[in-house]
């Protein structure tokens, strides 16, 4: 297979010399959430519909992290680095603590419980900012189950004095989101079923603004992104990875043999791109690093 499909010439320097897709395992039924754990030298990430979690090392390759998981689905680091994780099955935005155990951040919005907390971003002022679609309690297979309690599908922002507010309300089913800056948030919309990206500006105060649609990736709809030091948006999609210039022009592909959920990068330097697909862990090489704030 084809290792990059260069829609232009410049998205070549994206990526290490030679690069290569290598399948690192395999086995899963709806692999998601990938994070790169620096003081474990691990991606964990998430079979959501399987009740698991995995993490992959280079030493140990794939082996099971946690079952059950309760149906987590995505991950981030806080900037504290503690792992923090979007749980369809507890309905709530959780955070592991150095011990181990699990704490529960937030797991109610005005007295109602949440839906099933999807994927979750840090915003460079701390606050975690995470996707609330029905999934986790209207497709058994992702979830417990359980009535809908909301009155719509939001995007909540977590301050980090532990308050919570919903600063997008207007969504179908919002899912992958990612800060290029501090003063904008990608989000993408699994409900609206055209793979659009939409960019909302973000105040200082926590609120948000709908810019307009950024993007659209096709085929399939977009789930996961990520951004760049550069400000290259890589987005999941039917195909494979795309990597969008910061303006939203398809700079080119990086085709998988299965449908792609979600991406993270990380190794040693920061630069190794790990891609959930379907029921497999994929890596590819490359010269950039996600952008850190």
């Amino acid at each position: 297979m084809t290792a990059i499909l260069a829609t232009r010439p410049e998205v070549l320097n994206l990526f290490a010399p030679g690069a290569v897709l290598t399948h690192l395992g395999s086995g899963l039924t709806w692999a998601e959430g990938p994070v790169y754990l620096p003081g474990r030298q691990a991606v964990l990430f998430s079979d959501v519909r399987e009740n698991r979690t995995w993490r992959w090392t280079q030493e140990g390759g794939m082996e099971v992290e946690m079952h059950p998981s309760h149906h987590q689905n995505g991950h981030t680091l806080d900037r504290e680095g503690r792992l923090i994780a979007c749980s369809h099955g507890l309905r709530a935005l959780m955070r592991q603590e150095p011990d181990g155990t699990w704490t529960t951040l937030a797991d109610r919005f005005e007295g109602r419980r949440l839906s099933s907390p999807n994927d979750v971003a840090l915003h460079p002022d701390g606050s975690l900012w995470f996707t609330d679609p029905t999934y986790g309690i209207d497709q058994p297979e992702e979830g417990y189950g359980g009535e809908k309690e909301q009155p719509g599908n939001f995007v909540y922002r977590l301050a980090p004095d532990g308050t919570l507010t919903a600063p997008i309300r207007e969504r179908v089913q919002p899912n992958g989101l990612a800060f290029p800056s501090a003063d904008r948030l990608l989000l993408a919309d699994t409900g609206d079923g055209e793979g659009h990206i939409y960019a909302y500006r973000v105040t200082p105060g926590g609120t948000a603004e709908l810019q307009g649609r950024w993007a659209t990736v096709r085929p399939g709809l977009t789930d996961g992104l990520r951004v760049d030091e550069a400000g290259h948006v890589w987005s999941s999609a039917g195909d494979g990875v795309h990597i969008l210039s910061p303006d939203g022009e398809e700079l080119g592909r990086v085709p998988v043999p299965e449908t792609v959920s979600n991406l993270c990068f990380g190794g040693r330097d920061g630069t190794d791109l790990f891609i959930t697909a379907t029921g497999s862990l994929y890596h590819i090489p490359t010269r950039v690093r996600e952008r850190r704030f």
